[in-house]
């Protein structure tokens, strides 16, 4: 007997029609005239499929295998329709049946093997082709389909990705999709908020966490949330196992996951799949949309133009200096160590940008439905409120000195403040600077608030001095310099080690930017290396391997290879080119090696990298 779709089963196949394609009759549902053989209502099904509608064309195989079940032409057409719109689960039964019916049939056995492969299940796949080749050795899909599940296969039981040909595009196939991999972690439910991933052994910087495509994405525009939420389902529709990954997703403990036990990481290591798992029914559709909804608001992964949902990574935590940094290559998110961890020790990437003070990063976090209480943010937090305090006093003070400004008829003249911006910075600069630096909080406050009363003035000097090419007079830079200085003793003053001084620092991390800008501008070269190296280290603190990080140091290169001189220029060179050797190997995990393709490779991404920070682009490898 042939296996009988499941209900609604024509429902879930879109017509997917090819271009140019003419309108199918609608066959979902319909009956065959009575008494039409197979093979005429097989046709049928082949015409629709040829149209791009694989829904009709399913529902049409599916009344032919009513008038003859062991047709294994019949049951290897569906498998194919079933392979067109992802649902692998189907394929599979199908192409099984078709092989049960016909043991000869070619066809039937390759569209078993692409099955196995959508699954996720490499080695049974590989097991298929390697059959229907001792049969046909010479069959080009086949062969093609062998060599991508073995580099599949690969990167899921080994994490081996070659990662010079997933970034340019150099591999020698035309594959660009990847494997799912789950590394030395596992997820366990006692974090402060919820569950977590820890390491389960020691792990090496650079060394690869997880690898994950998403199982939903869409472009970061209005809508995006209802797209992801439309993503979740159509895949919880079309595959079990997708489902029984969503149900198990973070999502708020609504009432599918309250209370659930961690997931075990097997269920995201499908390559060890043997089939016989016990999968879940989808939950009622008003369940299911509102779990849909709390995954997308808890789980959703923001990136440079997309938005997705990842399943494993979901599980990952907040950190304002974390220890782990994310890659898109293409919409699939690579996680790696970004420095050393040992074993239990929790993973965390960043959700957001983390160069921004405390009160911007809460507010952040807020919306994403957290408060975060990682130790960076825990250190800010002491005389958080006092500085707040301060902080409204200052913002009252400079509204009424703008009004004054704006008030005065002197202003009214050339050059005058017409807007009262710069006593209103002032008034603020003055008020905060007048408040006891008793905290890193309050550090912070008066920094920025020193740093806005210069940064019009800085800010118009600059943009003369770009708009005429240096020709006129660059913006002191000895004013800023005098700020970090500052800011940099009241750190010491406060008692703060180095890496809590690196937070610190992170979160006015642009006041440092603007004073390497300005020293450069200047044509103090030497001071502005010295700068950036500064800005490196915090970042190298704070947001390792991210790509401000290795933006940083690609700056660094770019700067020494014109700045430095005399009889050690080589060795600074050097130098730079080995650190942002360095971070680069570590963020995209390939060219680190001492051979000369190796630093080639590695010559080409910095320069990528230096290309992008002129342009203000985006990471080359992101989609």
């Amino acid at each position: 007997m042939a296996p009988e779709a499941p209900k609604g089963m024509v429902d879930l196949l879109p017509a997917q029609k090819k271009k140019g394609a003419k309108n199918a009759a609608p066959a979902n549902g319909a009956s065959p005239i009575p008494n039409w053989p197979s093979e005429a209502l097989r046709e049928q099904g082949n015409d629709l499929f040829r149209r791009g509608d694989y829904g009709a064309a399913a529902a049409r195989y599916a009344e032919a295998l009513k008038v003859k079940a062991d047709d294994a032409m019949t049951l290897a057409n569906r498998a194919e329709c079933y392979l067109r719109v992802r649902q692998f689960h189907l394929a599979l039964v199908d192409a099984d049946a078709a092989l049960a019916a016909d043991p000869s049939h070619h066809k039937a056995l390759y569209k078993r093997a692409m099955a196995l492969n959508g699954l996720g299940r490499y080695p049974d796949a590989i097991k298929a082709l390697k059959r229907l080749l001792d049969k046909e050795p010479e069959d080009p899909a086949a062969l093609n389909a062998l060599a991508e599940c073995e580099l599949l296969q690969s990167q899921a039981f080994a994490g081996d990705y070659h990662m010079p040909s997933l970034l340019f595009g150099r591999s020698a196939t035309s594959f660009r999709r990847c494997a799912d991999y789950v590394g030395p972690v596992k997820i366990v439910g006692d974090r402060p908020f919820g569950r977590g991933v820890v390491t389960t052994r020691a792990m090496r910087a650079g060394e690869l966490i997880c690898v994950a495509s998403p199982l939903a994405v869409a472009p970061l525009t209005a809508g995006a949330e209802a797209a992801l939420m439309g993503g979740l389902v159509g895949a919880a529709s079309r595959n079990p196992q997708d489902l029984a990954v969503i149900l198990a997703l973070p999502s708020g403990g609504d009432d599918v996951t309250s209370g659930a036990v961690p997931p075990d990481v097997a269920k995201f290591r499908r390559h060890l799949s043997k089939g016989d798992e016990s999968l879940p029914e989808l939950p009622p559709q008003e369940v299911f949309a509102r779990h849909a909804a709390n995954v997308v608001k808890t789980s959703a992964v923001r990136n440079a133009n997309s938005v997705g949902v990842y399943p494993f990574p979901s599980f990952l935590n907040h950190s304002c200096a974390p220890n782990a940094c994310k890659l898109m290559v293409g919409h699939t998110m690579f996680i790696r160590a970004a420095r050393d961890l040992v074993a239990g020790e929790e993973v965390f990437m960043k959700y957001f940008d983390v160069t921004m003070p405390k009160p911007e990063r809460s507010a952040v976090a807020k919306r994403w439905g957290f408060e975060c209480a990682c130790p960076r943010c825990k250190l800010e937090a002491v005389g958080e409120d006092e500085a707040a305090a301060a902080t409204e006093r200052a913002s009252k003070q400079a509204k009424a000195a703008k009004d004054a400004a704006v008030a005065d008829p002197a202003n009214k003249k050339k050059g005058g403040d017409k807007d009262g911006e710069k006593a209103a910075a002032r008034a603020a600069a003055e008020s905060l600077s007048a408040e006891d630096t008793g905290s890193v909080a309050m550090l912070i406050a008066q920094l920025r608030a020193k740093a806005k009363e210069l940064h019009g003035d800085i800010s118009r000097q600059m943009a003369v001095y770009k708009r005429t090419k240096g020709k006129s007079a660059a913006p002191d830079p000895n004013h800023l310099v005098e700020l970090t200085v500052w800011f940099e003793a009241q750190m010491d003053a406060l008692g703060l080690s180095e890496t809590q001084k690196a937070w610190a620092r992170t979160s006015v991390i642009q006041v440092y930017s603007n004073v390497q800008l300005c020293l450069n501008a200047a044509g103090q070269l030497e001071a502005r290396a010295e700068m950036l190296g500064k800005v490196a280290a915090t970042l190298n603190a704070t947001d390792p391997c991210s790509y401000d990080h290795v933006k940083q140091t690609a700056i660094k290169v770019i700067h020494q290879r014109v700045a430095a001189g005399g009889a050690g220029k080589e060795k600074i060179i050097a130098a730079a080119e080995a650190e942002a050797a360095a971070v680069h190997s570590l963020r995209y995990g390939c060219g680190g090696g001492s051979d000369e393709e190796e630093k080639e490779l590695m010559a080409e991404m910095i320069k990528i990298t230096g290309h992008a920070v002129e342009e203000g682009a985006q990471e080359f490898c992101e989609a």
